[in-house]
């Protein structure tokens, strides 16, 4: 049966791994499920330990009540308590799209087709309406990560419902790129952990979605929200470039979603390695192989 203690007294930039594998040294491998790490108010951390068993819980524990030390500090060890998520605590409504989901990152190419760059599974989705914000949680080679989405990178979102599909799915049109956190030492990665940079390339994300997910009311109202009962189809695609210098780019003050956006966009022409990139500052982004002529890239003749 597993059983959660909390630990006082690690310095302040200890990671959860570390803790793993220290507390792994007295009850042996594999007993610590789960570490959570948290800033207290001064120079030291502490950290929320489920162990596997509650043999190896109240080890720890004795280990503490008589000498403990990780560094120059001495641990005091206590039963966890449960605690209030803190959306809860703020009082911020919290809904939970869904977990084992499929997070899409690509870009429409038509009314009817989304362009794949890079899929990723068991994604969970939260949103918390009155903060207006989206938070993703994947794991990618071992390695947990939360991606949040504000409202200021959203420019609409628009939710397709395919007759007799078993899915549906809902595409995010974004202003900006996600902020992209590591989960297990608390702090922002400043380089796109996906192949090919396709996160910072990508200008849309398409979530799949059950065809009986429930869709909460403040979705639509809180965001530019649109349905779609025509055919969709996901499609492989390929990045716009592997060089950094080429990611996403995002230009312009965020509009009212209120109304419908009926100015054209302003296009800017570059030319690079003869290649014409046509760069669109309403959307923000560069797009390949798109039908329009506002975003596509063609090669010169």
């Amino acid at each position: 049966m597993a059983k959660k203690i909390s630990l006082y007294g690690f310095a302040s930039h200890v990671s959860a791994r570390a803790v793993k594998e220290f507390l792994e040294g007295h009850t042996g491998e594999g007993t610590v499920s789960d570490v959570e790490v948290g800033q207290n108010k001064g120079s030291r951390a502490h950290a929320i330990v489920e162990f596997t068993t509650v043999k190896a819980a109240e080890l720890i524990k004795c280990l503490a009540s008589v000498r403990l030390s990780y560094g120059n500090s001495y641990l005091k060890a206590s039963d966890a308590q449960r605690r209030t998520p803190h959306y809860a605590k703020r009082g911020i409504p919290h809904y939970q799209l869904g977990d084992d989901l499929k997070l899409n990152f690509g870009c429409h190419i038509s009314k009817d087709k989304f362009s794949v760059l890079w899929s990723q599974e068991n994604v969970s989705v939260k949103l918390c309406s009155d903060i207006r914000k989206f938070e993703f949680f994947l794991s990618y080679e071992s390695v947990d990560y939360k991606l949040e989405l504000s409202y200021e990178s959203i420019w609409q979102i628009e939710l397709h419902r395919p007759r007799g599909h078993p899915a549906k799915y809902l595409v995010i049109q974004l202003y900006g790129v996600p902020m992209i956190y590591e989960n297990e030492i608390h702090r922002v990665r400043e380089v796109d952990f996906a192949p090919s940079s396709s996160i910072e390339q990508s200008s849309d994300i398409c979530l799949e979605l059950p065809s009986r997910a429930h869709i909460p009311k403040a979705l639509k109202d809180f965001f530019y929200y649109k349905e779609s009962p025509v055919q969709f189809t996901l499609v492989p695609g390929s990045v716009f470039s592997c060089n950094s210098d080429l990611v996403h780019m995002t230009h312009g003050k965020k509009k009212d979603k209120k109304r419908k956006r009926k100015r054209k966009a302003s296009i800017n022409k570059v030319n690079k390695d003869a290649v014409n990139c046509f760069f669109c500052k309403n959307k923000g982004h560069m797009k390949k192989a798109c039908p329009k002529y506002k975003t596509w890239v063609v090669k010169e003749r």
